[in-house]
């Protein structure tokens, strides 16, 4: 596979997070208690450096496609 076993639960965890805020209408706060993050700002982190994006603007985007 060429990557880590943490890089494969990060890939897992952002592809969730995509979908809950593509999908749902939960807050990324709630979003990130959801996916087991005690600190937000974590998820946000994580979310920022696996797509490019925070999840905000993320969620934004999806949110004026529609």
């Amino acid at each position: 596979v060429g990557k880590t076993a943490l890089e494969l639960i990060h890939d897992r965890i952002t592809l969730e997070a995509k979908r809950l805020l593509r999908y749902s209408d939960h807050s990324v706060k709630e979003i990130s208690f959801f996916l087991n993050f005690d600190d937000p700002s974590h998820f946000s982190r994580l979310f920022k450096k696996h797509t490019g994006e925070s999840p905000t603007t993320f969620k934004a985007k999806v949110e004026a496609q529609i």
